[in-house]
């Protein structure tokens, strides 16, 4: 009778066993799926047809670094943000220094966020006419700014919004392509 109860105990904590790795990988496979397609929906235009490309290097360098800005916003990293605003004060010429220099300055990720208006607005003025190649997507979240509004860019047209990053990180939408499709 013992032996049948450590038998009957034996398999069924086998069975709970079983069941749970079962368990285990099937939400390991769930996160594996969930996270293939994330990266498919943020697949660059570089692997998704033409390549990004300027007419000059300091279109595709200033469009390098707020793209780093854009993507820390969106991450709600104030520090990788300020890193890259760093980044863009170097690029000789740059014409959004004030807006940059806020950004880079600011260790609240809501004041970088605000200055990011205006720093989106320069780098448009800067690159909007020398994309040689590939596409930049201007986008836009209505409800950014308590209802007025925020414009950015990206190298993407999947909308991944850096005004309010995880919390609405799909809200909004694509206003104007710039370059070719």
């Amino acid at each position: 009778m013992k032996k049948m109860k450590l038998s009957v105990s034996t398999l069924v904590l086998a069975v709970l066993l079983v069941a749970s790795c079962n368990s285990k990988k099937q939400e390991e496979t769930h996160q594996h799926d969930h996270a293939m397609e994330a990266a498919e929906e943020m697949v660059s235009p570089a692997e998704n047809g033409e390549a990004l490309a300027f007419k000059n290097e300091e279109s595709d360098k200033v469009f390098h670094h707020y793209l780093a800005i854009k993507n820390a916003l969106v991450e709600g990293d104030a520090e990788t943000a300020s890193e890259g605003a760093k980044m863009l004060l170097a690029v000789d010429g740059f014409k959004g220094q004030e807006a940059a220099k806020k950004i880079e300055d600011a260790s609240d990720i809501a004041v970088q966020r605000d200055a990011f208006v205006a720093l989106s607005a320069s780098v448009e003025q800067l690159v909007a006419s020398q994309v040689s190649s590939g596409a930049v997507y201007k986008q836009y979240c209505p409800m950014a700014f308590e209802g007025k509004g925020g414009y950015w860019l990206s190298d993407q047209e999947a909308i991944r919004n850096p005004y309010y990053g995880d919390k609405m990180l799909t809200c909004g939408r694509v206003d104007k392509v710039m370059g070719e499709l």
